[in-house]
Order: structure tokens, then sequence, then C-alpha cells
């Protein structure tokens, strides 16, 4: 059985039209009301120029480690995170004392999702080489977990080196979780590091014969036992007609990873019994939480959203518990 506390809701700092804060901020009131687990916002420096982004008239993204102290105090009990942070981006203290930070402010609800990035303007934006964000990610990690869990670090490392450093406050949580966005490279890491990790959409059958086994062998080597996440796309359509009307949109989401893939085998769209068939499909097969996503990553508005979440609660998450 799937229970929408399963479910996680990414909501975006930027779009067609530049979103308000305290809407975004009411979009994450709503998940809270609605009993989603948590609510997550990308973080990026500027806008690419590529995917989805080529159709959006304005280039405005708004900060999100701005945006998330808005949520952290606008909600009590909703799971606030990142999908993803960069950590190559800043220097691990910066990122440490800033989700400490939040994690106090949030009395425990912090989730720290991380990934290496993409796209060349985010690394250029602060002078990072993008070719060593590999290293410069795993070097993050390790001093990271060190810094929320020992009194005081030394790290003499290829890339940073801290010399006899404490870090306080610690966050609340004796193990703020880590969730890695990435692919089957990030599964080591993953298992080393996170508490899950977070694919691009993938099917029931990649779910069993790759992803479960292989992430079960890397955690196997550390002694741990990450979950394993599922992100896609979500549009819970009204009759058929609808669902025709955004199958394109649906078919250039997906397009990021490989254009030859079928919106309807990845993503969780249709009528609410065909949506929650494949939030069972993918359960079955071995996904442990999912992140959706009901804006077609910020080409749709906060409003548009917070609809198809009501949609979602009223009429898909029933079928999931019987």
């Amino acid at each position: 059985m799937v229970k929408i506390s399963d479910i996680s809701v990414m909501m975006f700092p930027w779009g067609v039209e530049t979103p308000k804060v305290s809407e975004i901020v009411e979009g994450a009131q709503l998940a809270e009301e609605l009993g989603f687990y948590s609510v997550t916002l990308p973080m990026h420096m500027t806008m690419p120029p590529g995917w989805l982004f080529t159709t959006f008239p304005n280039q405005d993204v708004l900060d999100a480690m701005v945006v998330l102290p808005a949520i952290v105090a606008g909600t009590k009990t909703l799971r606030v995170g990142t999908n993803s942070c960069l950590l190559p981006l800043l220097p691990p203290y910066e990122w440490a004392k800033y989700f400490s930070t939040l994690d106090v402010m949030s009395e425990g609800r912090v989730i720290i999702g991380a990934a290496m990035g993409w796209w060349g303007e985010d690394f250029g934006s602060v002078g990072v080489n993008s070719k060593k964000r590999g290293k410069l990610f795993d070097e993050q990690l390790e001093i990271l977990t060190r810094l929320w869990t020992e009194e005081r670090i030394t790290h003499e490392g290829e890339h940073y080196q801290i010399n006899d450093i404490p870090m306080q406050p610690r966050p609340v949580q004796a193990k703020a979780p880590i969730w890695i966005g990435g692919g089957v490279k990030s599964i080591d890491r993953a298992a080393k590091y996170g508490e899950a990790i977070v694919p691009f959409w993938p099917s029931p059958d990649d779910v069993r014969n790759m992803w479960k086994p292989t992430l079960s062998e890397a955690a196997a080597k550390y002694g741990t036992n990450p979950k394993l996440s599922s992100f896609t796309f979500a549009y819970i359509a009204d009759n058929d007609e609808d669902l025709q009307k955004y199958m394109p949109t649906l078919t250039n989401c997906v397009a990021f990873e490989d254009p030859s893939i079928d919106p309807t085998e990845v993503t969780i769209s249709g009528s609410p019994e065909q949506c929650a068939d494949k939030i069972m499909a993918l359960s079955d097969a071995g996904i442990d939480h999912f992140v959706v996503e009901f804006q077609f990553h910020g080409l749709e508005s906060v409003a548009f959203g917070m609809n198809q979440m009501e949609k979602f609660a009223n009429r898909v998450a029933p079928l999931l518990a019987d």
C-alpha cells in the first residue's frame, strides 16, 4: 500500500510567470494540509538554455536558499528540502552551516537533496570547473557528514582543506537525511552517504532488474540501507481529451533523458485509476518513495500545481489505499 505520506512534491522558484514567494508558501501549506511528505525546491544559479526552458519568456530564477526558510516559517509538520542543491557550487562549510541552521529553524524537518549539476552557467557563475564536479561532490559529502557528526574536523583533501573546525549548531536530526539525485553512477555514493537515491523516472522493469539489485549490492558493501525513490512528472486528467492536450508537454518533459521515451510509460499521468496503477506498479517493483511534480517543471503556475495536488489527494490517493 502506498500512502500520500510516501509522496513528496517538487515546486519551483521560476516559471513562465515568476512565482511570488507567498504563492510558493501557499502551495507548500496545501501540500502539508493534504498530507504529502515533503516539498522540495530545485536550486540553480541561472536559467538553462535548453530543454523545457526554451519556452520561458523570462530568465528569473529566485534563490531557493532564500525561499526555503519562508516555507519552513509557513509550515509546521511538512518536511522541506532541495531537489537538488548543487554541492560543487559553494564551499562545504557554507552548505553545512546553511542546512544545519535550516534544520534548527524547522525543528528537524530538513531534507538535503544533493546533486552534481549539469549545465555550464551554474558553474561559470561561481568560477567552478564543471569537469571536476564528480570529485568535488564526493569530497563535499565526506566533509558534510563529518561536520554534522564530529566535534571538530580536520580535512586535507584535493579540493578542500579544513583545519580543526567545529560546526555549531548541528542539525536537530541526529543524521540529517541526504537524498542523492543522479543516475547509475551515483548508486555507490548514495549507499555510502545517503538515505536515498532519486533517479529520473525509472520504469518498473528498470527498478526490478537494475536499480534495486544494484543499490542492494552497494548497500551491503557499506552496511547501509538507502531507499530507492522515483522522480517523475504527474498529471491527473479529467478525461482522455484532457490528457491528450498535455501529452506534448509530458513528451517534452521526459525528452531530457531520451527523446524516444514514451511519457505514458514513465510518468504518473492519465485518469485517477491509471495514475494509481502506475504508482502501485512502481511500488511493487521496489520504489520506496516518490518525488512528483505537478507543474511540468515550472511551465505551469503554482495555482495549477495546487489544483493537481488536490486532484491527487482526492481522486488518486484513495485508490492507493484499497
